[in-house]
């Protein structure tokens, strides 16, 4: 569900982004801040939440919607796996 009020994004230079990553993760964890990260003084990328970021996918793009409320579905049911058991089935498959 969208989040309601707007939220300013603020612009970084890359090369502070690139000193200061951990902080603005920090920041977007816990103040939901957004950046947008400059290169040469122009917009090249921008840094926001997980969660915004799954908001405005959803939005757009309606068969992402779907898969996310199939995969939500799923996972209720307890039909999903984490990532390290993907992962370790993966390797597995590759191996044998």
């Amino acid at each position: 569900m969208p989040r309601q009020g707007k939220i300013l994004p603020t612009t970084v230079p890359a090369y502070i982004a690139r000193t200061q990553l951990g902080s603005l993760l920090k920041q977007v964890r816990e103040k939901k801040a957004r950046f947008v990260i400059t290169k040469s003084g122009k917009p090249t990328a921008v840094l926001l939440g997980a969660e915004d970021f799954d908001d405005m996918v959803e939005e757009l793009d309606q068969e992402f919607r779907k898969s996310l409320k199939v995969a939500a579905k799923e996972h209720r049911e307890g039909k999903s796996i984490t990532l390290k058991e993907y992962l370790k089935e993966r390797l597995t498959r590759r191996v044998g």
